[in-house]
């Protein structure tokens, strides 16, 4: 609902997958009930990971979350900004394609707060017409602004058919 009260606030409309276009899911803090939840999900259970005396000697100083698991936490956290984006174009997501240049760049703690810009760098047309190529490049933040991964997703979009 919108209202035209001085001070109000509006609601964010998605903005249309579109070549160029830029996104930003909403953040999420990190607890430990994560890290937790992630870790036996993944099974990356080493010791980086999970042993919190080890870490306190490392450079890190505590523990941190796997890159395997950034991934899924990406994942995750971007599916409702990209549904919303797709339909505001018209398409909805028929097959992930694949990851690639996947890269781990800062290490994620539990308290993070991470939020991820996605920019959308290819959206055209099959060969045959029938479906869209949407590609696009993440980029995991943390709440300092700190870059903790980056890569790029494809996707095969196809037109929302109107119901008969």
């Amino acid at each position: 609902m919108t209202t035209d009260l001085p001070g109000s606030p509006r609601p964010v409309l998605p903005v249309a997958f579109a070549k160029g276009a830029r996104l930003r899911t909403p953040g999420r803090t990190l607890t430990e009930g994560d890290f937790s939840a992630i870790i036996n999900v993944t099974w990356e259970n080493g010791p980086l990971h999970t042993d919190g005396q080890y870490m306190a000697a490392t450079s890190f100083g505590r523990r941190i979350l796997g890159g395997p698991c950034l991934v899924a936490i990406t994942a995750g956290l971007t599916s409702n900004t990209m549904y919303a984006s797709w339909a505001a174009a018209g398409v909805d997501c028929h097959a992930a394609l694949g990851l690639d240049e996947v890269r781990y760049l800062a290490p994620v703690y539990v308290g993070d707060t991470i939020t991820v810009d996605i920019e959308v760098t290819r959206f055209e047309p099959t060969p045959g017409g029938s479906a869209l190529f949407g590609e696009v490049q993440d980029m995991l933040r943390n709440q300092d602004g700190t870059a903790v991964l980056r890569m790029r997703r494809g996707y095969l979009l196809k037109p929302i058919e109107e119901p008969a």
